[in-house]
C-alpha cells in the first residue's frame, strides 16, 4: 500500500512553488429551506454542490525566499483563475479571493501566506472543449515550472573563464533582440510595451553580471516572454503568433565544440539558455492556442501540428532532464486532445471556382444563403475587386464539417 507521503504532489499556483503547513475545505451542498404554514417539518430543496473554499497556510523558505515571495505574491494577485497544485486535492482551477503575507525576525528567511480560493468554473456549463483547454493550461504551467526549476539547477557560469559567461550573456541578449522585434509584430497596448521595453533596457545594462545569477536570469527571460504573449498581445490569435516566434530560438546558432571542460560548461549553458526560452515560448503557446478560436479545421491542425513539432523537438535534445521530459510529454498529449477536439466540428476550406465572373456579395450569398459573410469571403481570398469575382478562378470557402 502506498504511503500518504508518497501520494502528495509539490505545491504550486499559477506554476510557482510553495510550501504547505496545513489547509482546510469547506465543503457541502447548496439548500434552500421551503417553511410552510402549519407544518413542523421544512423542506430543503437540494440546488447541488456548493463552491468548494480553500484555506491555504503557505509558505516560502531560504536564503533566496524574497525572490520566491514577491514570485508567489504577483501569481496571488493576477486576474482570473489560475492553475492550483494542491499537495492533498490535486490539481485544480482557483481564483484568490484574500490573503495575508506575514513576516517576522523571529523566523528569518521566511515569508507565510495565508491564502483564501475558491474553485473556479465557466460562466457557461461546462464542455469537453473548455475542459481540454484547461488541462492544456495546467500542464503548461507545470512544463513551464519543470523547465524553469531545470535551469535554475544546471545553468552556471561561476568559477569558469571570462569567456563562459560571455557567450551566456551573448545568447541572453540574443534572446532579447528577438524578444523586443516580436512585440513589434501585433499592435499592442502601449502601456505593456512601454514596460517590457523598460525592462529590456535594463537587463541590456549589464547581461554579464546578469548570468552569474541564475535565479535572476531564469526570471527575466521567463517574465519577458510571459510579458509579450499575455500583456502585449490582445487577443489569443496575437499571444499565439508571438509566441510561435521563439520556437525554434537560437536554431541557427553554430555549436560549441566541447574540446574542452571549459567548452563543455560553455556548450551546456547554451543548451539550458536555448531550452529555457524554447519550453517558455512552447508553454506559452500551447495556453494561447487553447484560448483561440480557429475558424476553420486546417487552422486549428496547423496549430497543433505546430506545436507537437515544437515540443517533440525540445523532447529529444540531448541531456534533457528527465522531469522536464515528462512535463513535456504531458503537455504535447494534452495540446493534441484540446486542438483535435476542437477542430473536429469546424468548417473545412475548400477550394471552389465561381461558374461566371458575379460580385462577392452574390457570391456570398451563393455559398453561405447569407450575404452578410462576403467581408469573410473578400478577406480570405484577398479579393482586389469585390464587384467583379472572376470567375472559373478557385477560391478558398468554408464548407461545414
Amino acid at each position: 500500500m502506498t504511503a500518504w507521503r508518497d501520494q502528495l504532489q509539490p505545491a504550486s499556483f499559477r506554476g510557482v512553488p510553495f510550501f504547505v503547513d496545513s489547509h482546510e475545505t469547506a465543503l457541502g451542498r447548496r439548500v434552500q429551506l421551503h417553511e410552510f404554514p402549519l407544518r413542523d417539518k421544512p423542506y430543503a430543496e437540494d440546488l447541488g454542490r456548493k463552491a468548494r473554499a480553500i484555506s491555504i497556510t503557505a509558505y516560502v523558505i531560504g536564503p533566496g525566499y524574497m525572490a520566491a515571495r514577491d514570485q508567489l505574491a504577483r501569481a496571488i494577485e493576477e486576474a482570473g483563475a489560475g492553475s492550483l497544485v494542491h499537495p492533498y486535492l490535486g490539481e485544480m482551477s482557483c481564483t484568490v479571493t484574500d490573503c495575508k503575507l506575514s513576516e517576522s525576525t523571529a523566523e528569518g528567511g521566511k515569508a507565510s501566506f495565508t491564502i483564501s480560493l475558491v474553485e473556479a468554473g465557466a460562466k457557461l456549463f461546462t464542455t469537453a472543449a473548455e475542459s481540454t483547454g484547461a488541462t492544456a493550461a495546467a500542464r503548461a504551467d507545470y512544463a513551464l515550472q519543470a523547465a524553469q526549476a531545470g535551469f535554475e539547477n544546471r545553468f552556471a557560469v561561476r568559477g569558469r573563464p571570462a569567456f563562459v559567461a560571455q557567450a551566456s550573456a551573448g545568447i541572453f541578449s540574443q534572446a532579447l533582440n528577438v524578444i523586443q522585434a516580436s512585440s513589434g509584430l501585433v499592435r499592442g497596448t502601449p502601456t505593456s510595451e512601454a514596460e517590457l521595453q523598460r525592462d529590456i533596457d535594463a537587463q541590456r545594462r549589464d547581461p554579464v553580471g546578469l548570468v552569474y545569477n541564475p535565479d535572476a536570469t531564469a526570471r527575466s527571460l521567463v517574465g519577458n516572454i510571459k510579458a509579450l504573449v499575455r500583456s502585449v498581445a490582445q487577443t489569443p490569435a496575437d499571444s499565439l503568433s508571438l509566441a510561435r516566434t521563439l520556437y525554434r530560438f537560437g536554431a541557427d546558432l553554430p555549436l560549441t565544440v566541447p574540446a574542452t571542460t571549459s567548452r563543455k560548461a560553455q556548450a551546456a549553458n547554451q543548451a539550458e539558455l536555448l531550452r529555457l526560452v524554447r519550453v517558455t515560448a512552447l508553454a506559452e503557446g500551447a495556453r494561447a492556442a487553447a484560448r483561440v478560436e480557429f475558424d476553420s479545421y486546417q487552422a486549428a491542425t496547423a496549430a497543433r501540428d505546430e506545436l507537437v513539432d515544437g515540443l517533440t523537438d525540445a523532447m529529444e535534445q540531448p541531456d534533457i532532464a528527465d522531469d522536464v521530459y515528462d512535463a513535456l510529454r504531458g503537455l504535447r498529449s494534452a495540446v493534441v486532445r484540446d486542438i483535435t477536439a476542437r477542430g473536429a466540428n469546424l468548417a473545412h476550406l475548400v477550394n471552389w471556382a465561381p461558374p461566371a465572373t458575379l460580385p462577392s456579395l452574390a457570391l456570398a450569398q451563393q455559398l453561405y444563403a447569407d450575404a452578410t459573410r462576403e467581408p469573410e469571403l473578400v478577406a480570405r481570398n484577398q479579393v482586389r475587386h469585390p464587384l467583379f469575382v472572376a470567375g472559373s478562378v478557385p477560391l478558398e470557402v468554408l464548407v461545414d464539417a
